[in-house]
C-alpha cells in the first residue's frame, strides 16, 4: 500500500492549468506581448517584414478608409475609426446579429530602424495597408554575455 500526501492546492494548480491551456488560443493568438488592442471591437492584421519594409494589413470591412486614422508616433503606430451601426434595418426580424460596430483602435510598437517620416496608409476593399520604410544601418547591438 502506497501513502500518498494529500496537497489540496495541487488540485487547484492542475485545474488552472487546464483553463489555460483551453483558452490560451483564443486570449493569446501570438507571442507578441506590445500589441494593444482597444475600442468595442477589434479588426484582424497581418504584419509582414520584408527586406526594405514593413507591412500591415487590417481588415476593416464596412469603414470608409477616409474615416480610418493612421499615425505614427514615439514608434508606436496606431490604427483607429468607428464601424457605424446601421440604423435604417429593423432589428426585430434579426435571427443573429454577428458584425461587430463601434470604435476600435489596435497600436503596435516597431523596432528601432522604422522611417516615421515615410509611412503610407492605402484602402481598398474593405483592407487598410500600411507601408513602414525600413532605416539603413539601425540594427541591434549584440551584447556579449561573459562570466
Amino acid at each position: 500500500m502506497n501513502i500518498t500526501r494529500y496537497d489540496p492546492w495541487r488540485t487547484m494548480e492542475d485545474w488552472r492549468q487546464e483553463i489555460d491551456r483551453a483558452f490560451h488560443p483564443l486570449l493569446q493568438r501570438d507571442d507578441d506581448t506590445s500589441r494593444v488592442v482597444g475600442g468595442e471591437w477589434a479588426p484582424a492584421v497581418d504584419i509582414k517584414e520584408e527586406d526594405t519594409r514593413y507591412v500591415i494589413r487590417a481588415d476593416i470591412p464596412g469603414v470608409k478608409p477616409e474615416d480610418i486614422e493612421v499615425t505614427m508616433e514615439n514608434g508606436v503606430l496606431t490604427i483607429r475609426g468607428e464601424r457605424k451601426f446601421e440604423e435604417t434595418e429593423e432589428r426585430e426580424n434579426f435571427k443573429r446579429i454577428e458584425r461587430s460596430h463601434g470604435v476600435f483602435y489596435r497600436r503596435f510598437s516597431l523596432p528601432d530602424n522604422t522611417n516615421a517620416d515615410a509611412v503610407e496608409a492605402t484602402g481598398k476593399d474593405g483592407v487598410i495597408e500600411v507601408i513602414i520604410p525600413k532605416t539603413e544601418g539601425k540594427q541591434p547591438k549584440r551584447i556579449e554575455v561573459t562570466h
